[in-house]
């Protein structure tokens, strides 16, 4: 085999077809911290060698032998992402931004970045302002003061280069003469009227644009839900200007919520309609228009939610116990509320349940209702039958 380039078997391993990223990433273990192989080394086995140190499966095998043979094309894509500038940030480096790491763990930190811009900003306090692309004015407004308030503390802006919230915390970093992240639905490669636009702000190390995808991959609605994870993990915090009850932005939010992250929500004005408060629910903190937290103002009266739940912190959840909480009788009142997911009620109660433990008891309880989706949720049946318990 041809030398090539480190970053080829960095794109190869990177892109394995329909491979999890927590399988790659135990695979880069594997191979340079237990067996202290080089990439090159490890391509250049035999197929009886990787099933014997590696035990890789038939498919696996299969996607890596189709890796190797495909590696002369892809030495030409590593060529021209070093002649254009770019730079590849595997996960080994010392480069990598341990915010992600640390956010997003072994199973869910991406193998490779992809970038254009100076490194070190992924290496400086970022905060994520997210939304939605139809947002209100208010949100906007929000958004542009969030962005102005950071890049004055000298903090990085990072956000998804969508219209609405995400273009309007990038537009008011750089105005106000801050620093933003772009992280991309596509790969770098085919962002280039993006560039092009912000060329001076990326030489100027303003800008950094990201993608964790192919190269070469077009813009795709899947990419754009699966980078909103990316935007939250390479944040220290999180403000949600506008959250529809579903979508990338709500997704994100309840995942954060789930790793304990500190996510900020602003207060809704009279009138709008949004589900920042539901997030509140569960969870995240209530800001006003300027970001600070705001607690005391939300209500507590029962046509929102109660009393206990807005009392829930960050902090890990508090273990159930049977002789100080009736379980049941919360899970009622919060489904008598609306419809919520298996997680959401975990989160909303600060249940130390697991989601398989939690739809066990919904499914078997005659007082509540499922409603099928993609995201399955509970309510309430129209009639309260007598307990399980009694």
């Amino acid at each position: 085999m041809p030398e090539l380039s480190e970053n080829t078997y960095w794109i190869a391993i990177a892109h394995l077809p329909r491979w999890q990223t927590e399988r790659i990433n135990k695979l880069v273990v594997q191979v340079i911290h237990e067996q202290k192989l080089s990439w090159a080394d490890f391509f250049a086995m035999e197929k009886q060698q990787w099933l014997k140190i590696f035990a890789f499966t038939e498919k696996e095998l299969s996607d890596i032998e189709a890796a190797k043979n495909d590696l002369p094309r892809l030495s030409f894509i590593a060529e021209q992402l070093q002649s254009e500038g770019f730079q590849l940030i595997p996960i080994n480096s010392p480069d990598y931004p341990s915010v992600l790491k640390d956010n997003l763990k072994t199973k869910s930190s991406p193998t490779v970045l992809y970038i254009m811009g100076r490194k070190g900003l992924l290496q400086e306090n970022a905060v994520a302002i997210v939304g939605s692309r139809n947002a209100g004015e208010t949100a906007l407004q929000f958004t542009d003061t969030i962005a102005r308030k950071c890049a004055a503390e000298e903090k990085v802006i990072v956000s998804g280069f969508a219209k609405g919230v995400d273009k309007q915390a990038l537009d008011s970093a750089l105005a106000a003469n801050g620093k933003s992240i772009i992280v991309l639905p596509q790969g770098i490669l085919t962002f280039r009227s993006g560039l092009k636009q912000y060329y001076e702000q990326i030489v100027n190390g303003k800008v950094l644009v990201l993608s964790t995808f192919f190269p070469l991959a077009g813009w795709d609605v899947g990419f754009a839900m699966a980078r909103n994870v990316y935007i939250y993990g390479l944040a220290n915090e999180i403000y949600v200007a506008e959250s529809d009850a579903k979508g990338g932005t709500w997704e994100g939010a309840m995942e954060g919520l789930k790793r304990h992250r500190s996510i900020y929500v602003r207060l809704p004005q009279a009138k709008e309609r949004n589900s920042n408060l539901k997030l509140v629910e569960f969870g995240a903190l209530p800001v006003g228009m300027t970001g600070e937290v705001e607690q005391s103002k939300v209500k507590t009266d029962n046509t929102l939610f109660q009393s206990s739940i807005l009392s829930v912190t960050n902090e890990p959840a508090e273990k159930y116990n049977p002789e100080n909480r009736d379980i049941e009788k919360e899970i009622l009142e919060l489904l008598g509320k609306g419809a919520y997911t298996s997680q959401e009620i975990i989160l909303a109660l600060k249940l130390d349940w697991e989601s398989r433990t939690i739809t066990t008891f919904l499914n078997k309880n005659p007082n509540v209702r499922v409603i099928p989706g993609k995201h399955k949720s509970y309510t309430l049946t129209e009639s309260i039958t007598p307990s399980l318990f009694d």
